[in-house]
């Protein structure tokens, strides 16, 4: 018997964050070809203009220009995207840094820009997210980026690693308040991928280190498409019976 899962998305419109390359911009490119609304957030606009040009239907297409290191508010444009577009039923937070830091290095600046960026930045764009105005009454679906690493550690990780752990408890918890509003919220936790982010940190590392980090993954490193295909599957309607959960997608680092 052969059964073949077409992904379903039910009138989408889903906002992204860190867009503009890696795993947002394949989770933006494979939406947009599923024909979902989509919205690219992050902070540089012409490598958002860059991304959306890229896609296959851009005229389904627009970005938000937002730093989740500001103290800038992103009200009202989404209150503005809602009247363009229709309201929001997804969102996807894939922005991200990576901090290398041994302990006696790390100051708590460290930590507060981790968090900051990680939990508390998002979540208030979560709560402005979630205006009746401004989500589907219908329901959806929310996905946080967390890491495998904040399940294991990694040495001069503490600031990123802490963080990416608190993402855990976050998607729990929100699960359980949002259930009643037929809003899934999970989160996936890759191991390494290959993305500009992670060819940055190989440049700063020894050949070295670097087979030893590939190592640690049996099924060799990530492309952000295969982390992009698992985040697809939470935000459709295949996924309508899963919330609360973090899927380990790294191939199998977490199983060594």
């Amino acid at each position: 018997i052969k059964i073949c899962i077409m992904l379903t998305f039910k009138n989408q419109k889903v906002l992204i964050s860190g867009a503009s390359s890696g795993i947002g911009y394949s989770t933006a490119y494979l939406l947009n070809s599923l024909g979902v609304n989509t919205v690219l957030l992050g902070r540089n606009k012409s490598k958002l203009e860059e991304s959306m040009s890229k896609l296959k239907h851009p005229d389904n297409a627009s970005i938000i220009v937002f730093d989740f290191l500001s103290d800038v508010s992103i009200k009202d444009e989404l209150r503005q995207s809602v009247a363009d577009s229709g309201a929001f039923s997804g969102f996807v937070h894939s922005a991200g840094i990576d901090s290398a830091k041994p302990y006696k290095l790390l100051k708590s600046q460290d930590f507060d820009t981790m968090n900051k960026l990680n939990i508390t930045a998002p979540f208030q764009v979560v709560k402005d997210l979630l205006h009746k105005s401004v989500f589907s009454p219908e329901g959806g679906s929310i996905v946080w980026l967390g890491s495998v690493m904040g399940s294991l550690g990694q040495k001069g990780k503490i600031a990123y690693t802490s963080s990416k752990a608190a993402v855990d408890g976050f998607v729990k918890s929100l699960a359980l308040e949002l259930a009643g509003k037929k809003i899934r919220v999970n989160s996936v936790a890759p191991g390494i991928v290959e993305t500009p982010l992670t060819d940055e940190l190989f440049s700063k590392t020894t050949e070295e280190n670097i087979k030893a980090i590939e190592a640690m993954h049996p099924l060799g490193l990530g492309k952000p498409e295969d982390v992009a295909n698992l985040i697809g599957f939470l935000l459709s309607d295949q996924s309508k019976w899963v919330t609360g959960t973090t899927h380990f997608i790294d191939g199998g680092y977490h199983i060594q």
